[in-house]
């Protein structure tokens, strides 16, 4: 679950609809900035279904006594949490052996010089995987990097539009993509980055034209009451809030 409190309220959104946004942002990118069609379909599905191992632990929200929130993806527990990665892994899987490769790519990462035991585990066993998964893959290392680029990009991209109020000030925003995305893709020039703002609460400014202006994105969410939160419980108040829609569009 992504989590961020606004006044009186927990805003509230699911990994895997984070993730369909994820896959909004793919399947609108501008057909030219595709460097080949090959493995594509597989692409799209793996980046729109990163974070479906999330969506049994989001069904019901857990409270965390010790923040007094709920429990967002950061804070959930790690072991719990690599087995439902792992999960997530595996019903891609059952659909494409390259975009559960990408997605194993993608997880692995989080824990690059990690050093919980856990995490330390899993690190190995995913490099098992990928080497298993790639022996039925064949694509060129470029192409390769720019779809793990694309996934990564995707999802940095939502966190960014999910993680915050829309319309917040640049010196507000999140710190994680306040001077740009860590990507580099092979249309940018040396060490420039794609860097975005919000300048009103439906249109961010994309420094790049990935995708069309007149393109309207949209993410599902729960603006939970805390009120509610302390007279129902948690698992009640999500439940009974209704589904707002955060739509936007880019300007560049």
């Amino acid at each position: 679950m992504i989590v961020y409190e606004d006044n009186d309220s927990f805003v509230m959104i699911t990994q895997h609809d984070h993730a369909l946004l994820s896959g909004q942002f793919a399947e609108a990118l501008r057909k030219s900035l595709w460097p080949d069609t090959l493995y594509q379909e597989d692409v799209l599905y793996a980046i729109k279904h990163h974070d479906r191992g999330w969506i049994p632990l989001d069904e019901v929200p857990f409270w965390n006594d010790r923040r007094e929130a709920p429990y967002s993806f950061l804070d959930f527990p790690l072991a719990t949490k690599l087995e439902f990665y792992k999960k997530g892994i595996e019903e891609v899987n059952e659909k494409t052996t390259y975009g559960a490769f990408l997605c194993s790519k993608h997880y692995r990462s989080f824990f690059n010089g990690a050093e919980s035991d856990h995490a330390i585990r899993f690190y190995a066993e995913e490099e098992n995987r990928q080497d298993l998964l790639k022996k039925s893959i064949d694509i060129p290392d470029d192409l390769l990097t720019f779809h793990y680029q694309l996934l990564q990009f995707c999802d940095d991209l939502s966190l960014y539009v999910c993680f915050q109020e829309p319309g917040v000030q640049k010196e507000e925003e999140l710190s994680w993509y306040r001077n740009g995305f860590p990507q580099s893709f092979y249309f940018l020039e040396e060490q420039d980055s794609v860097r975005t703002s919000w300048k009103s609460t439906d249109t961010i400014q994309i420094s790049h034209p990935l995708f069309h202006e007149d393109h309207v994105f949209q993410v599902q969410l729960k603006r939970v009451p805390k009120e509610l939160i302390g007279t129902e419980g948690i698992s009640k108040a999500y439940q009974s809030t209704p589904i707002e829609y955060r739509k936007f569009h880019f300007s560049s």
